[in-house]
């Protein structure tokens, strides 16, 4: 068993090698995710299960790294597949009711246009709407994808320990934070 402050001084020493680790082994992550972002998870992770390893010399600890790094890229590529397979709630939230000149922004997602230019636009969507939220914090993520799956307020509330009322005031703020993100995307690649 390693503490938090070893291990932390461990994974600072490797951060070189997990980042090109990272480069190596997650490249179709990297167009949702940055770099320091992956290695930055894979360290929160490791601290998480900080209580598993025992330091028995670099190599054994470069092994249990990379394992718990590929563990992490996993869970990450199952994240974006999930948001790209169901991404329809999420592309809903970025639709503000009209735009300026009257139109819907975003179409959506259902809408009964096909072929290849509307794929390619929702497409285009969806990925801005997965770099805006991972721009967020953890916990704001969970919060606009609990809004977007119209979870309930009350199971939020008893799993974090709070009102509903906070809870509801907390998601609208993420939401929120989530919308003008994606605007600035938007708006930053011209869309």
């Amino acid at each position: 068993m390693t503490d938090a402050h070893a291990l932390a001084a461990l994974l600072e020493q490797h951060r070189a090698r997990l980042r090109a680790f990272v480069a190596a082994e997650a490249k179709s992550l990297l167009r949702f995710e940055s770099e320091d972002d992956l290695v930055q998870g894979v360290h929160a992770h490791a601290l998480r299960v900080a209580e598993r390893l025992e330091v028995r010399g670099e190599r054994e600890f470069l092994h249990w790294l990379f394992t718990l790094a590929r563990q992490h890229f996993t869970d990450r590529r199952r994240h974006w597949f999930a948001l790209r397979r169901d991404g329809g709630s999420l592309l809903r939230l970025t639709a503000s009711p009209q735009s300026a000149d009257g139109r819907d922004r975003v179409a959506h997602p259902r809408a009964s246009n096909t072929g290849p230019a509307t794929f390619a636009q929702k497409r285009e969507q969806l990925a801005l709407a997965a770099k805006a939220l991972a721009v967020l914090s953890e916990r704001d993520r969970r919060l606009v994808q609990s809004f977007s799956e119209d979870a309930p307020i009350a199971e939020l509330a008893r799993e974090w320990n709070a009102s509903e009322e906070a809870v509801k005031r907390a998601r609208q703020r993420a939401v929120d934070r989530f919308r003008a993100t994606y605007a600035l995307l938007e708006k930053s690649r011209g869309v």
